[in-house]
């Protein structure tokens, strides 16, 4: 009996081992399906960016020479017209004006003195005139010899007052002149010290730059000694913001200022904002250094404003070339050519031909052969007879999160 139990439990074994492998190594296939969708179709262009703002200001070195950066406001951090951005050691500024300023109230008492001493000198030569004036008036109906002298007298002392005021006039004006320059240079000591802090010419965000520090470029930090009119921190102004996309030359004539645009973040993918087609370069430009393709600059002007939306982030912008409405759409991956046909598959499994239309990047106009509302396949499933390989499949990646019987909704500015 024995010699029957044992075999007859091996085969149980082996059989049940063989249906565990089979359970857990047999992979079930999941054809991923999609709603078909019908509303509003929109033919779009493609073109990617940067955004930035549309005015923008960048803050220079003062043109002053032996400036350091003692402090700079926070970067990324919001400021207003007139706050204090930068500000730079004010020592020796301050020992300059000092100076210039004693140097001035020297030279002020020195033109004060000086018109005294005229004020003194006109009065007393002119007594002594006046005097020379009367003795010639007194002997020169006199002895000749007298009134000769007398008239020799008054010469020498018209001569005499005339030099002396002159010499004295010269030294005043040459004591104002002296003041008038170190008045300049106080002025310009102020001015010197006025610029070792700068300020916010327009609100907007603190963004510091690059400069050369050493053989290398690196950001303004404190400490740097900057160069007279160097670019030191930029001021955008995100009240207004713009994305600077570019298109090909090939695609380049269905741009135009004023066409509708739905741009997306990369670091927001989900959020759809409303922009438009301000303006689009008259001349090509090589796409990148060294490149034989040729690219047209585009302006996009953001509606929506959103303070996620920042400088420099990289932007997606869809231009529409037109709108149709009540359409039956479906998406690229699920139309496929069978026998030189065009079909698509239901999510049964059944085939079924379709003609199709217009297309944007993502979508498909169904002409004929569906009427909205279907499921559909995304993947052919007669691949699965055929022994479709890997895991389950998956929806793919560019159909996710999208409505399909409508484009993107885009938020609508307030007031319109």
């Amino acid at each position: 009996m024995k010699k029957f139990i044992y075999p007859a439990l091996a085969i149980v074994i082996i059989l049940g081992g063989y249906l565990i492998v089979i359970a857990v190594f047999s992979k079930s296939v999941e054809i991923p399906t999609a709603l078909v969708g019908r509303g509003e179709f929109a033919i779009t262009l493609d073109a990617n960016g940067s955004v930035d703002a549309k005015r923008a200001y960048t803050i220079t070195a003062p043109r002053v020479r032996g400036l350091q950066i003692t402090w700079l406001a926070p970067e990324g951090s919001m400021v207003n017209e007139g706050d204090p951005v930068i500000k730079f050691d004010a020592t020796e500024k301050l020992a300059d004006l000092a100076e210039n300023e004693s140097s001035l109230k020297i030279a002020q008492k020195t033109l004060e003195r000086g018109r005294q001493e005229l004020t003194i000198q006109e009065k007393q030569l002119t007594l002594e005139l006046k005097k020379a004036e009367r003795n010639y008036n007194e002997k020169k109906h006199e002895a000749p010899k007298l009134a000769e002298e007398a008239r020799i007298e008054l010469e020498l002392a018209q001569l005499n007052c005339n030099a002396k005021l002159d010499q004295i006039r010269a030294d005043v004006d040459k004591y104002e002149l002296e003041v008038q320059r170190a008045r300049n240079r106080v002025d310009e000591a102020k001015r010197e010290l006025d610029q070792t802090a700068l300020t916010a010419p327009i609100p907007g965000m603190v963004v510091y730059l690059e400069i050369w520090k050493g053989g290398s470029m690196d950001k303004v930090q404190e400490g740097d000694s900057p160069w007279p009119g160097q670019g030191l921190v930029n001021i955008p102004d995100l009240s207004e913001m713009v994305v600077n996309a570019v298109v090909s030359e090939v695609d380049a004539s269905k741009v135009d200022s004023g066409q509708s645009v739905m741009v997306t973040l990369d670091a927001f993918p989900d959020i759809v904002f409303e922009g438009n087609v301000n303006n689009k370069a008259t001349l090509a430009r090589r796409k990148e250094p060294g490149s034989k393709i040729n690219v047209f600059d585009v302006e996009v002007g953001i509606h929506n404003k959103d303070p996620r939306i920042k400088p420099g982030m990289s932007a997606s912008c869809k231009i529409i070339q037109d709108r149709i409405p009540d359409v039956v759409s479906v998406p690229l991956e699920s139309v496929f050519e069978k026998e030189g046909k065009l079909v698509i598959f239901l999510e049964n499994k059944e085939q079924r031909a379709v003609e199709v239309g217009r297309r944007n990047d993502m979508s498909i106009e169904i002409i004929s052969g569906l009427d909205g509302g279907e499921r559909i396949c995304l993947v052919d499933p007669t691949l699965e007879e055929q022994g479709l390989p890997g895991d389950k499949a998956t929806e793919p990646e560019l159909n996710k999160g999208r409505q399909l019987n409508k484009i993107p909704r885009v938020p609508r500015r307030r007031g319109r």
